[in-house]
């Protein structure tokens, strides 16, 4: 059996590569409460037609009427101005049928 010897040197530049790398890994992770997208003027209406492209292929699903109700809602909040209320209607909604919201 074959041992190999670390010299000092040696694994103190390990120590100084391993910590440089979870310094790099630690600073290139976003926090965990971020959104993937800010909120901006447009998101209620690009997740609206979003919605509407979706729901003509789901239409006569078990779902479809859960969802319908969900965007429904989400479009009044939207038009009083609550647009981040609206968006996460929204994105409800898209996610009763199943699918991902792209904002």
């Amino acid at each position: 059996m074959r041992h190999t010897t670390i010299f000092p040197k040696e694994a103190s530049l390990v120590a100084a590569l391993g910590a440089a790398l979870l310094a790099a890994g630690i600073a290139t992770t976003p926090p965990a409460h971020a959104r993937t997208q800010p909120l901006d003027d447009n998101t209620c209406a690009r997740l609206n037609a979003q919605y509407n492209f979706v729901s003509k292929f789901k239409a006569g699903l078990p779902y479809a009427d859960e969802a319908r109700a969900a965007q429904e809602a989400a479009v009044e909040y939207c038009r009083a101005g609550n647009a981040e209320k609206g968006a996460d209607q929204l994105r409800e909604a898209l996610r009763t049928l199943l699918v991902e919201p792209a904002a």
